[in-house]
């Protein structure tokens, strides 16, 4: 057993674990997109920087967790990631795709928080509640409104491409 091991359960160990999943496979999902968008037949260089950041932030996640598995005594297992999806039929259909993936995030985040509640571990409570919950709530903020901007720009033509060449200079959605 890990010496520093301390009020950390089994169960939160593998429940960190399966959140590293959830975070690669986000990281994995947004670089996907961020080559689609990136494609000449697609050509939308705001949403592919904008989608590669975000693979970066989950990336970022997945390491924070780690870094916090080994530091509460736990053993890092890393599983698989599942391949993502490589096409969407529209910049509106990925970025609803996004939203929807963080919202499963999110889900996920929120049981980890609620089984840190059930076992008392209030330091895996208080590192997610710090770290991730309010970031996350921010995250399906953006992409709800990205959603709501496309709708209203039309699926393709000049309106998306002013809104992406905004997004590439700004580097974020205007609001």
């Amino acid at each position: 057993m890990a010496l520093a091991k301390q009020n950390f359960s089994t169960n939160a160990e593998e429940a960190i674990n399966q959140q590293i999943e959830v975070e690669q496979t986000a990281s994995q999902t947004y670089q996907a997109i961020a080559a689609w968008f990136a494609r000449d037949n697609v050509a939308l260089p705001g949403l592919a920087a904008f989608f590669q950041k975000q693979s970066q932030e989950e990336s970022k996640h997945a390491q924070l967790l780690i870094n916090y598995q080994n530091m509460r005594g736990g053993r890092v297992i890393l599983n698989n990631v599942p391949q993502p999806e490589t096409e969407w039929t529209s910049a509106k259909n990925a970025v609803e795709s996004s939203l929807e993936l963080e919202k499963a995030v999110n889900k996920s985040l929120l049981n980890l928080t609620s089984l840190a509640e059930d076992q008392n571990d209030h330091q895996l409570g208080n590192f997610l509640k710090q770290i991730f919950l309010v970031e996350q709530v921010q995250s399906i903020e953006e992409l709800a409104k990205m959603v709501t901007q496309l709708n209203r720009v039309g699926g393709d033509g000049l309106g998306l491409h002013l809104w992406d060449q905004e997004l590439l200079k700004n580097g974020k959605i205007a609001v």
